[in-house]
């Protein structure tokens, strides 16, 4: 989905344009859905190729786009892609975040055991070997868990991903069928 600057500014007005003709070509009802909606960054977020079967011209195709990218998300809940994108993106960050913190388990138990076997050594005479064995033991159980909270935390973001696949499948179903239904070939 790489656009230049200048062809996503173009883009931009574009669809602007074709907002405001909907707008005063519209009802009073649909010059209110039209001026409550945000204009998504762009309207064929699959990028399909889209062939004007009936020879619409390019501000009828753009038209069209606009309010077939409306029709799909009302007809999946209110889905944006661009918005969901958006918070898949946000989510993942967290995901890193989370399994990066979990990285230093290891060390943080190995320190945590060691602490505890050198009270427990000292108590039974020999703090040297208990603090080892307390390390040891340790950064097991913190690299146990330090792995256990990165694989959480890898499915999780896996879950959200594939969760944002099969949204946008839906979304791209509905916006083919409604740009077919206006008359123009989509692949």
């Amino acid at each position: 989905m790489e656009r230049t600057e200048s062809g996503m500014r173009a883009l931009g007005f574009a669809l602007l344009g074709t907002v405001a003709a909907l707008v005063s070509a519209g009802s009073a009802s649909a010059q209110q859905q039209v001026q409550q909606r945000t204009l998504p960054p762009g309207t064929n977020p699959a990028q399909r190729v889209v062939y004007p079967a009936e020879d619409q011209p390019v501000e009828q195709q753009q038209s069209d786009q606009l309010e077939c990218y409306y029709w799909s998300s009302d007809n999946t809940g209110g889905w944006d892609p661009f918005v969901a994108h958006a918070q898949l993106v946000e989510q993942g960050y967290a995901s890193q975040e989370q399994a990066s913190a979990a990285q230093g388990g290891a060390i943080r138990g190995a320190a945590g055991g060691a602490l505890g076997g050198l009270a427990i050594g000292a108590i039974a005479g020999d703090a040297g070997k208990g603090a080892a064995i307390g390390a040891v033991a340790g950064g097991l159980i913190g690299g146990i868990r330090s792995r256990n909270r990165q694989a959480d935390a890898q499915a999780q973001a896996q879950a959200a991903v594939d969760a944002f696949n099969a949204q946008f499948s839906k979304w791209d179903r509905n916006w083919v069928a409604c740009m077919e239904g206006r008359g123009y070939t989509v692949n």
